[in-house]
């Protein structure tokens, strides 16, 4: 008697006698932690990995408006009768705009990349002696002999060298460091784990020995033979 008038106490107050079991969460699925830890680790991952700008995409750029300033130097060079330095120079410009074309969308081919790097850098250093030696042995001497006002115009044809072989260098330094970037890219891939999250790696487990298992039914199990017919013809005798 004294429970009866208990839970009618209960059942007075509007307290249920069983607490009401929690609402299922998404739509009757219930969440497990393990499943609730790589939707967490799947956020954070999500919210901190968000990718920069590449490299390359930004240098690219750089590196193609480059490549038009030296395409007008060889136009000036051919022009002021310098013909070797121009076919030197287009030669240059010619293995630049390969890499362009040949690279990926917005970026430049590696192995042109670097063989433009290389001719760049090569045919700056030279560009700079011309500029060098015109200044010294000849604009210079010529001022000094003449004892003239020093003009412009004397300067015209090293500065134009100086122009050229300043592009060049630095056309140089962009290729170095887009294959920089590209080698710091195949070590990254090459590191990086074939399993990226341990969900991947469950599964691959799980297949893994669900696929040994059967290897090792097969070769437990003895193989069927059919049964073997006795033969009812009549027998003969080779010669």
């Amino acid at each position: 008697q004294a429970l009866a008038q208990g839970s009618g106490t209960l059942h007075a107050q509007g307290r249920p006698e069983h607490p009401a079991p929690p609402a299922p969460l998404g739509g009757g699925m219930s969440a497990s932690p393990e499943t609730a830890g790589e939707a967490a680790g799947g956020a954070n991952e999500a919210g901190s990995g968000a990718p920069a700008a590449p490299l390359a995409g930004r240098v690219g750029r750089g590196l193609l408006a480059l490549l038009a300033a030296e395409a007008l130097l060889v136009v000036a060079r051919w022009r002021t009768a310098d013909a070797r330095g121009a076919l030197l120079m287009l030669t240059v410009v010619a293995v630049g705009a390969l890499a362009v074309s040949v690279g990926p969308r917005g970026s430049v081919d590696e192995v042109y990349g670097g063989y433009y790097g290389l001719m760049a850098l090569v045919s700056g250093l030279l560009d700079l002696n011309l500029a060098i030696e015109n200044f010294v042995w000849g604009e210079w001497r010529h001022v000094r002999a003449s004892s003239a006002k020093m003009s412009l115009a004397s300067f015209a044809k090293p500065m134009m060298y100086l122009v050229c072989a300043l592009a060049q260098l630095l056309s140089a330094f962009v290729a170095y460091l887009l294959y920089k970037d590209a080698e710091r890219d195949g070590e990254l891939d090459a590191s990086e784990p074939v399993l990226a999250t341990p969900h991947q790696a469950r599964i691959y487990n799980a297949v893994l020995s669900h696929s040994e298992r059967r290897a090792s039914g097969q070769t437990s199990q003895p193989a069927i033979l059919a049964p073997v017919k006795p033969f009812a013809g009549s027998a003969h005798r080779l010669p």
